[in-house]
């Protein structure tokens, strides 16, 4: 156990902890929020910390105060909280105190839940790494390989030929009708593709329970995103000669792993990490990173996954800019990449368009290229318009916004009527915000 007197040094901390990381890591703006305000020793029962972790009882609305743990080595987190964010706001509370207010920290002898923690942690990465390493010693059994293969395929083709009949089905009866119209019936059928190995699908069909069903343009929009289904399950039937990269594309769409990364394309740039969504939906968490090349002015996007309850320890902050070399899966319109890499914080660049022409021009290219493209990152001066149902550019053009009354305060508060880095999606119909400079820092918009 450490020696220290009470309280620790902020030294302790440095240079994993600073308050513009801790900002960086928050999942959502309100949970920052509700961070900060947790940043007071009032708010906890006990705290503790030595170079490897921090813990603290927070008090909340149950008789038992939560128990909250975070890895310094990685920024991992676990809170007794019913929360599904991560970090929750205990975690982010009580990260904040460590950069800001360290001699609170009063605790250096480690409970025992802890204890049990990191050691519950090293465990299952011994484990992990005994696994990679059987699965790389033991020789392929090809036969049993080929077996699973085609056991896969056939799986695959049933989810896809249930697919098309339903959308046959749905065209008879017509699209006003109920069930085209029924969110738990598109859920319950993503579900099933989920059976089928099929997941790119499932990620479609929820995108239309999601998103499609809930826009006021419904009527206009189901047909067109069914029609983009149906398209994708006309080229995944096809018997016609396909090119590497629309044979990519098509297995990417339906959620097949892809071939050696080692083959994958390599960009080696400074690798501005400009927006990050976490969510979960079936006991697992996906955690999507928008990347921006300083130089190379490329997007990337970086998917990273947890099954409940384990967390995602994301190495890159919010607002951070990482050197790497990201490898990008093959495909019509390649972003989404894998990678390694260090943050080094850089100040935060300058946006890369400067109107809408631009960005709609880049859209209308890559949707030529790509057809089954749905939405475009962006990273460009902006404020909102009239009544916050848009944003304007530099030249006053101005595009429809999606957002809620939450975020649309917040983004008035920090323009204050100038224009103002951000960065979100474009969807060829709407704007979504997902980050926003402030100062010298860069906040999520995601809730």
């Amino acid at each position: 156990m450490m020696d220290s007197p009470p309280g620790l040094l902020l030294d302790d901390f440095q240079p994993v902890l600073t308050t513009d990381q801790i900002t960086a890591l928050a999942p959502d703006a309100s949970s920052l929020k509700a961070g900060r305000d947790l940043g007071t020793p009032r708010k906890w029962q006990s705290m503790g910390g030595d170079p490897e972790i921090l813990w603290g009882l927070a008090m909340g609305s149950g008789k038992d105060p939560y128990q909250t743990r975070v890895s310094l080595g990685d920024l991992a987190s676990k809170c007794s909280c019913p929360s599904r964010k991560f970090p929750c706001k205990h975690a982010i509370g009580l990260m904040f105190m460590a950069a800001t207010t360290p001699a609170a920290l009063t605790e250096t002898e480690r409970p025992p839940w802890v204890s049990e923690w990191l050691e519950s942690r090293a465990a299952r990465d011994q484990k992990a790494a005994v696994r990679a390493e059987e699965k790389t010693s033991k020789p392929v059994d090809e036969k049993a390989a080929a077996k699973r293969r085609v056991q896969r395929e056939g799986r695959v083709n049933e989810g896809v030929a249930l697919l098309q009949q339903t959308l046959l089905d749905l065209t008879r009866e017509g699209l006003a009708s109920g069930a085209a119209r029924d969110g738990t019936a598109w859920e319950n059928l993503a579900k099933r593709m989920i059976d089928a190995q099929a997941p790119g699908l499932a990620g479609a069909l929820r995108h239309i329970a999601d998103r499609i069903l809930r826009d006021p343009q419904v009527d206009s929009e189901l047909p067109f995103e069914l029609g983009r289904l149906h398209l994708l399950l006309q080229q995944v039937t096809s018997t016609d000669p396909q090119d590497e990269s629309t044979r990519a594309e098509l297995l990417a769409q339906i959620g097949g792993r892809l071939s050696d990364p080692n083959n994958f394309e390599s960009i080696d740039d400074q690798w501005f990490v400009a927006s990050r969504q976490v969510e979960e939906r079936d006991r697992l968490i996906t955690s999507c990173t928008w990347m921006l090349g300083r130089n190379s002015h490329r997007w990337a996007k970086v998917l990273r996954f947890a099954p409940v309850p384990q967390t995602i320890a994301e190495p890159w902050p919010l607002g951070s800019t990482v050197r790497a070399s990201l490898k990008f899966q093959p495909g019509l319109y390649p972003m989404r990449a894998t990678g390694e890499g260090i943050p080094d914080w850089l100040p935060i660049p300058e946006p890369q368009e400067q109107d809408f022409e631009n960005l709609l021009e880049r859209f209308a290219s890559a949707l030529a290229t790509n057809p089954f493209l749905r939405e475009l990152p962006f990273f460009m001066p902006l404020r909102p318009g009239e009544l916050s149902k848009s944003l304007g550019d530099t030249t006053g053009a101005s595009l429809p916004w999606i957002t809620n009354a939450d975020q649309a305060l917040r983004v008035e508060c920090i323009c204050g009527g100038v224009l103002t880095s951000m960065c979100g999606e474009w969807d060829g119909r709407h704007l979504r915000l997902l980050s926003i400079r402030d100062g010298d820092a860069w906040i999520p918009l995601t809730s």
